[in-house]
């Protein structure tokens, strides 16, 4: 651990200390990597939702026809999509360095989008909630979503990403 501030006793020192003993706990890693990534999510959303609005492109792809038979009928936001999308491998990486301290691997890179599948729904529904129910701007919208999935996406990447420990491995400890 590289120390910024090398007098331990100063605010900072103890400030420092104090994060990076947090930075030892996954959760606290985990909240980290979401952060960063959860940043670039919304700045790339709201760049793409500008560039539909700019074009004049519909942003939404509708569900309409469940409406068609008395059913609440969610969308899709296209903007959002597809910066979830591109996005996948930067949230792959910073969760193998930051948040589980693994080893980078192009088969558990294949399996993590499996892990966004639950991510995705959750945070389209939670677009769709914020934007078209309660009528908040888009960008909003795009703040909250991942926000209120985080806690749940915590359990499932960290199964995804981290490998299982094997019995002997275990045994050692």
């Amino acid at each position: 651990m590289n120390k910024i501030f090398k007098n331990e006793d100063s605010f900072f020192g103890k400030l420092e200390k104090i994060f990076w003993k947090f930075y030892e706990k996954e959760p606290f890693r985990f909240l980290i990597a979401g952060g960063i990534n959860t940043v670039l999510g919304i700045v790339v959303a709201i760049l793409f939702r500008w560039i539909f609005n700019t074009l004049s492109w519909d942003p939404k792809i509708s569900f309409e026809f469940l409406e068609n038979i008395g059913l609440v009928a969610p969308n899709i936001d296209i903007p959002y999509l597809i910066a979830f999308v591109l996005l996948l491998p930067v949230a792959y990486t910073l969760q193998v360095f930051i948040s589980f301290q693994t080893k980078w691997s192009i088969k558990r890179f294949l399996i993590y989008p499996i892990s966004s599948i639950p991510n995705f729904i959750c945070q389209e529904l939670f677009v769709w909630l914020f934007e078209v129910v309660l009528k908040l701007p888009s960008s909003v919208s795009y703040i909250l979503a991942p926000i209120c999935s985080l806690p749940i996406m915590f359990f499932i990447i960290r199964f995804l990403v981290k490998p299982l420990k094997k019995k002997n491995e275990i045994t050692k400890e």
